[in-house]
């Protein structure tokens, strides 16, 4: 079945994507689902389900603030509750020229990156609130890729 494709591949018409970059757009979209459940929707079962039993979360201000998925399901609950009581809505944004991925042996990969975060008060304006760096190690279960273990570090005030 590969002979009829072969003039194809030679003349450049037929591209596969490489290894890295399918790698690269399928963590991104795990990166985007993530956040998306845990700050915009703020739906931490969710969140947690995109988890592996043995997460673990750390995090340069508050320190290790998670052991388990459990522990995480319980911090995004938290984060969410708070800002329903004040009235704001979060929001994550991937700095998407900071993105690095690199697999990793045994169905792992490494997410490098900067995000920045946003609150919407109840004024309906959006404010950009603060920014870090993050590197995450997913891990390939099922088919599905799930954050292993997460670190946020030099968070910082908005410029």
């Amino acid at each position: 079945m590969l002979l009829p494709t072969l003039p194809l591949l030679a003349a450049g018409l037929v591209v596969a994507p490489a290894p890295a970059d399918t790698l690269r757009v399928q963590i991104r979209q795990a990166d985007t689902q993530l956040f998306a459940a845990a700050f915009e929707a703020c739906d931490a079962d969710k969140a947690a389900a995109m988890t592996t039993d043995d997460m673990e979360f750390f995090h340069d201000k508050d320190g290790k603030s998670a052991s388990s998925r459990e522990d995480f399901r319980h911090s995004v609950a938290n984060l969410c509750s708070s800002a329903r009581k004040g009235g704001w809505q979060l929001r994550r944004e991937l700095v998407e020229s900071s993105l690095q991925v690199f697999p990793l042996h045994d169905e792992r990969a490494l997410e490098i990156g900067d995000h920045r975060f946003y609150e919407r008060g109840k004024d309906g304006v959006e404010r950009w609130t603060g920014q870090a760096r993050f590197i995450q190690v997913w891990r390939r279960v099922d088919g599905h890729w799930l954050a292993e273990r997460v670190i946020s570090y030099d968070h910082r005030p908005a410029d």
